[in-house]
């Protein structure tokens, strides 16, 4: 029989699918899937070929303080994606990896281009369930900056500077006088 918290987490569950999207933002970028200039976005929606081939976007709705296109619903290019979190340090600044399969070669290039200049390329992970993604309140999380695209036989990989996202408080949120139960 399976542990009692596995059987409380089933109950809770909403049956509703996830969705990981990547954000990569850069004053010279111009997506080539979608038009879009300032950022390429890429969402991991699984889905048979013949779907994706039918409608290669995912749109969802951005948070309002969203740094480029606040507010709007957007389009994201269908690409399976792989987040690597960042490993526990107490030396340097903690790297993580993203992993995109499948991508336009057209998106690729971009990536590499963008990544020889100046100006910092950041990126923003959001998370949003597929039946309030028109709401604009997917789970954010942001501060990532990437340093080193690399061409691999399964696509791009990607490593970035990360935030501290290890101690960061769920929802964050600190505990502190509006959690009275706590006793804090």
């Amino acid at each position: 029989m399976p542990h009692p918290s596995i059987i409380e987490s089933y109950v809770y569950a909403t049956g509703d699918v996830e969705i990981a999207t990547v954000e990569i933002r850069h004053p010279a970028l111009l997506d080539p899937g979608t038009g879009a200039a300032g950022a390429i976005r890429l969402a991991s929606v699984f889905a048979p070929p013949s779907e994706i081939e039918d409608a290669p976007f995912f749109e969802a709705r951005l948070e309002a303080d969203a740094p480029c296109q606040p507010g709007e619903i957007v389009p994201f290019n269908r690409a399976p994606i792989e987040i690597i979190r960042p490993e526990r340090t107490s030396t340097g600044v903690p790297l993580a990896r993203f992993r995109f399969s499948n991508v336009d070669a057209r998106i690729t290039r971009a990536l590499i281009t963008v990544s020889k200049t100046l100006d910092p390329v950041q990126a923003t992970i959001r998370v949003f369930t597929m039946a309030a993604r028109l709401s604009g309140q997917p789970e954010v999380l942001d501060g990532f900056e990437l340093v080193d695209p690399d061409i691999t036989d399964g696509g791009v990989e990607v490593t970035a500077t990360a935030p501290d996202v290890i101690n960061t408080p769920f929802h964050r949120q600190f505990y502190d006088a509006r959690f009275p139960l706590l006793g804090l």
